[in-house]
């Protein structure tokens, strides 16, 4: 009798027929595996297409947030008619002035820190600057019956308890509230401000004393290149610095996207997508149990093959077809759902980043295609042991008691050339999947580092895991007093083919991202809360005139509440040579770009100042007071190490467009997380006066008379204070500290609620794969069974066994997630706190009970399934 086949069945190879018909019924295994497969390529593609997509969204607007196709800042002075005639010649200009200043209330008499803007006719060039009442930005700023107008954000009113048509103060002349702002170009990405913004015309502000004194205004000239000339911004930019090398112009091409914002984007990148491949690697040791509970429940289906003349071969393609096909399908079900969830997601990151992204289904489609091969690459270095495995499958397994003894042939009879042959294609696996990983993150060198990383990571679970096996299988065969559930669940922990590796590195890896993150938290947290706030200042005055230094500073004293006073000049100047060579043309690591991107503060002073005090020097010495034998500069250690200089080189300073060159005398160690008043660079006094202005940083107590807490006792100095000098800009620097913990808090709450998510996945899919493997011990359950033993018994078993496995894990990771904490606190300067002993008491004790319930829980789901083991 022959059975009735398709007339094409001839055509298709007795592999696949084999495959196809073992996919009619696929066991929990296959179905695990699938499962596994599909939410570990979900987030992974996720991941790096939601963080790509958010990065070329913000360097396409560019030109919105910069202002322009170029944007050319001063400080200190305006650009003069022969630069602006010049920059006239590439597009359409537009000149711009921005100033902190003090915004005072003439109802209540209180005043603000606010950040003014004035504007000329053509702003602004890219984007819309929408008001609330939907009017022009001429309308609302031109001058109506005498009176110039102003638009101010809602939280300027909100602060001062104004209305529209009220009237303000700005520099002595009068405006008039107009219109609120509801969307301003450039600040999209501005992660942090010091005040309200509040806007006027480039009229009105040079009827003001606002720029007429020594204050801190940015000067901005913005080009808006034609069309055409879009390619040639690199060399317009080469073309004004040859005209007017010593301006010094911080200038930003937006075809380089966004300053500061480009390298945020570039570590946000990295973290999320190395979180999606730590997710999908913990998920592949799951999909491994799965495979090998599923191929050993069908091992006597091979036999059977094997001995009805199938070759091995035609087992091996069987196999490696069925596990194709279910690659393929969760391949395909993975980018649907990552496509979903990416439709979903975009308009959230777009509606809080004030962002126009869309996605773009090719893009997302040609990233996809190299998950796909990463995929691919990491399901077949899993496989190939299991495969090889099962395709050696010999017909005597179909005997009972031959299984034992076909499993540990197969274990035994790799040959020497095999041997060399599989080191080879795991090698070069390995290489390739390095190289696609590092490509997924995206950002250099540092790709590697966190590669390296996660793989240091990998192996030190994996060599915990044999140790633990190890001592496991010491313990059980000792004759101590151990009882008889414990003893079996150490043997079956220490057995060849126990998962103990697969969930202590699943586990392990979890619970260490999961305590790096909320251990960092409690550290960084406690910094800026608890350590930060005393070791900083608590009001800080700035654009005060030289000639108001000595009245401030005695006023100040004079007042009961101020313990301390440090006052020092302040201006802006730009590195543009060290040793003679352009800083162009100097490899500066990106970590202290921002020390070359532009002007950065800079002071000077005869004798090492307050601040200075607590830094230590570590190489060279300050210079004597009265020194006259050339300009000489203290410079921080990290920056000279960073830029490869030290005691001795020369550095050139553009100041004011002036060149001035200068001598390191010697290296400080700065502490930059104190907050304090001090500077990158700090010169020796000048020969000649220099426009400039002073900073001044007070220091408060409580005063016991008054009964005020401290807040009130800020506020108090700071009004006795404006009333002698109302025009000094003031930072409350609480308030500060308030805006810098709320983003912090933001931070942590988005790392937390990814690595929850890769922890929640990976309990998911240990849980998954363990179910698998449990489905495969019959023959064990019906021996246990004939024995004599209970069910009670063998789910005390499995919780001994799985509880062991995890906790050992969840202890180590524990400890490896603090230590990373530790240091990742310790390298942002946070003053490195006891270790948060109840958090990980609680963290150990919520591991324990997660792997001792979850094994007995596991073990009773899997007694279910069998026969005569429901009572």
């Amino acid at each position: 009798m022959s059975l009735q086949t398709s007339r094409y069945s001839r055509y298709i190879p007795a592999s696949l027929r084999f495959c196809f018909r073992e996919l009619r019924q696929p066991g929990i295994g296959l179905w695990s595996l699938f499962a596994t497969l599909v939410f570990a390529i979900t987030v992974l593609a996720v991941c790096t297409n939601l963080t790509q997509t958010i990065r070329d969204a913000t360097l396409q607007s560019a030109q919105q947030t910069i202002g322009g196709d170029i944007s050319l800042r001063l400080f200190h002075r305006t650009p003069t008619p022969e630069e602006i005639a010049f920059l006239e010649r590439f597009g359409q200009l537009s000149l711009t002035a921005e100033q902190r200043i003090m915004v005072a209330s003439e109802n209540e008499g209180t005043s603000i820190l606010a950040e003014m803007k004035a504007v000329d006719s053509t702003y602004p060039l890219y984007g819309d600057l929408v008001l609330s009442s939907n009017s022009s930005i001429k309308t609302a700023l031109a001058v109506q019956d005498g009176m110039p107008g102003t638009i101010v954000a809602s939280s300027l009113l909100d602060a001062l308890h104004l209305r529209l048509g009220d009237q303000i103060t700005l520099g002595g002349q009068a405006f008039i509230i107009r219109d609120v702002i509801k969307t301003e170009p450039e600040r999209s990405f501005r992660l942090f401000s010091l005040g309200p913004r509040i806007i006027i015309s480039s009229n009105a502000f040079q009827k003001t004393n606002l720029g007429m004194t020594q204050s801190q205004v940015y000067w901005y000239a913005r080009l808006r290149l034609d069309p055409r000339k879009h390619a040639q911004s690199g060399q317009i930019i080469e073309a004004i610095e040859t005209k007017f090398p010593d301006a010094g112009w911080r200038i930003v091409n937006a075809a380089n996207g966004i300053p500061g914002i480009e390298r945020i984007n570039d570590f946000a990148m990295a973290f999320v997508s190395l979180i999606g491949i730590a997710i999908f690697v913990i998920c592949a040791t799951a999909m491994q149990n799965a495979l090998r509970a599923d191929l050993d429940q069908r091992l006597p289906r091979f036999a059977v093959l094997r001995s009805m003349g199938a070759t091995r071969q035609q087992v091996l393609g069987a196999i490696a077809a069925q596990i194709g096909c279910v690659t393929l399908l969760a391949l395909v079900t993975g980018g649907v759902l990552s496509l979903m969830i990416e439709y979903f997601a975009v308009p959230v990151f777009a509606n809080i980043a004030g962002l126009d992204i869309a996605v773009s289904v090719p893009a997302s489609l040609s990233r996809f295609g190299t998950v796909a091969l990463f995929v691919v690459l990491l399901i077949t270095l899993i496989s190939i042991g299991p495969l090889t495995k099962a395709s050696i499958t010999s017909p005597s397994a179909l005997f009972r008691h031959q299984v034992a003894l076909h499993i540990a042939s197969a274990q035994t009879s790799t040959k020497p050339r095999q041997t060399a042959i599989s080191a080879l294609l795991y090698g070069g696996i390995l290489t390739v999947l390095l190289s696609i990983s590092t490509k997924l993150i995206g950002f250099g060198w540092f790709s590697v580092v966190l590669i390296v990383g996660l793989i240091c990571c990998l192996m030190l679970f994996a060599v915990i895991a044999v140790g633990l096996r190890r001592g496991c299988r010491y313990l059980s065969t000792r004759p101590y007093n151990l009882l008889p559930s414990v003893r079996l669940a150490l043997r079956n922990i220490a057995r060849p083919g126990a998962p103990t590796l697969t969930v202590m590195t699943s586990i392990g890896l979890s619970v260490t991202c999961l305590m790096a993150v909320v251990l960092f938290a409690i550290q960084a947290g406690h910094h800026l809360t608890s350590t930060l706030p005393s070791d900083t200042p608590d009001l800080v005055f700035f654009d005060l005139p030289p000639e108001d230094g000595p009245s401030f500073r005695a006023t100040a004293e004079a007042i009961a509440a101020v313990t301390g006073v440090d006052q020092m000049p302040f201006m802006h100047g730009r590195v543009t040579h060290i040793n003679q060579t352009p800083i162009s043309q100097i490899n500066v690591p990106r970590r202290y770009q921002w020390f070359v991107r532009g002007d950065r503060g800079l002071s000077w002073t005869d004798h090492p100042h307050k601040a200075a005090q607590d830094n230590r020097v570590v190489t060279g010495e300050w210079w004597r007071t009265g020194h006259d034998a050339g300009r000489l500069a203290s410079l921080d250690a990290d920056i000279a190490h960073a830029l490869g200089i030290t005691v001795g080189d020369q550095m050139t300073l553009n100041m004011l467009g002036n060149p001035q060159q200068v001598t390191i005398a010697n290296l400080r160690k700065i502490d930059w997380t104190r907050l304090a008043l001090d500077f990158p660079i700090v010169l020796s006094p000048p020969t000649e006066p220099i426009p400039h202005g002073l900073i001044s940083t007070l220091d408060l107590g409580e005063v016991a008379d008054t009964g005020l807490d401290k807040a009130k006792t800020v506020a108090s100095v700071q009004s006795a204070l404006q009333q002698q000098f109302p025009n000094v800009p003031t930072i409350r620097v609480q308030d500060v500290l308030v805006k810098l913990e709320a983003l912090f808090d933001q931070v942590v709450i988005a790392m937390m609620a990814l690595t929850l998510l890769a922890t929640a996945g990976a309990c998911l899919v240990v849980v998954s794969g363990l179910i698998a493997l449990r489905q495969g011990t019959a023959q064990e359950l019906a021996m246990l069974r004939a024995l004599g033993v209970q069910p009670r018994q063998i789910n005390t078993i499995a919780a001994w066994e799985t509880g062991i496995s995890v906790a050992g894990s969840g202890f180590v990771g524990i400890l490896l997630g603090g230590g990373i904490a530790t240091l990742a606190a310790h390298a942002i300067g946070a003053e490195v706190i006891a270790f948060p002993g109840m958090a990980a008491g609680g963290a150990m004790l919520m591991v324990t009970l997660l792997g001792f319930g979850a094994g007995g829980l596991l073990q009773r789901l899997a007694l279910r399934r069998q026969q005569g083991w429901r009572g």
